[in-house]
């Protein structure tokens, strides 16, 4: 008898998106590109800060990462601390590890004021070492953190083996990194930005222009003139950004996750967490799955300059026997689900928020695989930003301008 194939689509687009109209206006206020998250956070944003006729463009919105995650949101990027403070130093280290926090929190603040239906949970993130050399970067991180008064404890290897792990070493847990069910959110938002009189149409976007018109979107289907545009797309960016495609500032890179049918018994850690330097990722959905994604760096090419959805049958197994190898789970596992996103790693490893070399055209993109809480919070960094608000003393590490 055949093996059965899994379903070739993501576990979150059970829950179907909400779709735009296929009627192009000629002109609006605001052109936003892009309608993941990034793009209807920054539509919702800008309306409270007093903006209207503001139109959404999207193409094929079911293939943005934004719904091809695995639901993390998490502080810090996608570094350790220790990693992060030899990059930029320990000073901005702590700086953009703060910003990250108040970030997460937005995404909470957001949940709570419009009363979303997102399957939010904060129960924390585990990081867990699969050698001694993750292990001490481990326990170097949770000292840096600890001494930059961030919450951040060290687990040793006997205590997570008691959480239904095997194989593993020690790791670090925070407790206030959370989780939530990206369509759900993405959609509730959407409403809300609907019910403002905010516009969503689908359209495929070939070209961005700043001429004396105005910014004019070029799609398929005609051109639209606004005032001013956010790109909002992040790794499809350069497919019609000039100023990103020529400087290179944000590379695609294939994502795989996998998920399985619901488990007979409960697995202890329901939360976030993550191995081998953050390679591998996943959590247990509200209905007790485990979904894990990762295992690109196993590939010859590391997945990287794919704009290709396919899935890579070397990465599907991979992740399969991974979990065989790092969970004490004893019931056979069932895969359902198995899926690829593409994500957008910035040049800077920061994302890209502000004025381009226009001061019309403006981005919001290059999250490097931590999207959802940077997705949300860039976008209501970039509002203040277009609206002349007051904007904290971190915002200048993101200026796409200077690049």
């Amino acid at each position: 008898m055949p093996e059965k194939r899994e379903k070739q689509f993501p576990y979150w687009l059970e829950v179907p998106l909400i779709k735009g109209s296929k009627d192009l206006p000629k002109q609006t206020g605001i052109t936003i590109i892009g309608s993941g998250l990034s793009g209807v956070s920054a539509g919702y944003f800008l309306q409270k800060h007093g903006f209207d006729d503001i139109t959404l463009i999207d193409y094929k919105p079911e293939q943005a990462a934004s719904f091809r995650n695995c639901g993390h949101i998490l502080h810090g990027t996608v570094e350790s601390m220790k990693a992060f403070s030899e990059i930029h130093g320990k000073d901005k280290a702590h700086e953009l590890w703060r910003f990250s926090v108040e970030l997460c929190k937005q995404v909470q603040d957001t949940i709570g004021e419009l009363n979303l239906d997102a399957d939010y949970r904060q129960d924390g993130y585990l990081v867990i070492a699969v050698n001694e050399a993750e292990e001490r970067e481990c326990i170097e991180s949770v000292k840096l953190l600890n001494s930059m008064d961030f919450q951040s404890e060290f687990i040793g290897a006997s205590e997570i083996k008691k959480k239904g792990f095997k194989n593993v070493f020690g790791g670090r847990y925070e407790p206030g990194s959370a989780q939530a069910h990206p369509t759900k959110f993405r959609n509730g938002l959407l409403k809300t930005f609907l019910s403002q009189g905010g516009k969503y149409v689908e359209a495929k976007v070939l070209a961005i222009k700043d001429t004396s018109e105005g910014v004019q979107v070029v799609t398929e289907g005609g051109t639209i003139t606004s005032e001013a545009a956010v790109i909002a797309a992040n790794a499809y960016s350069p497919l019609f950004s000039d100023f990103f495609s020529s400087r290179r500032l944000i590379e695609p890179f294939r994502g795989q996750i996998i998920t399985s049918r619901p488990l007979k018994n409960s697995f202890p850690v329901k939360y976030p967490h993550s191995f081998d330097h953050g390679y591998e990722y996943a959590l247990v959905t509200e209905d007790n799955r485990l979904m894990i994604g990762g295992w690109r760096n196993h590939s010859p090419t590391k997945e990287v300059g794919l704009y290709s959805l396919e899935t890579n049958d070397l990465i599907t197994q991979g992740l399969k026997d991974f979990t065989i190898d790092h969970y004490e789970i004893t019931e056979e596992i069932e895969w359902e689900y198995s899926w690829s996103g593409i994500m957008g790693a910035s040049q800077t490893s920061l994302p890209f928020i502000g004025p381009t070399n226009s001061d019309r055209i403006f981005a919001c993109a290059g999250y490097t695989g931590h999207g959802f809480s940077w997705a949300h919070g860039s976008a209501q960094l970039l509002a203040k930003i277009m609206a002349g608000a007051p904007l904290p003393g971190v915002a200048h590490h993101f200026t796409p301008k200077r690049q």
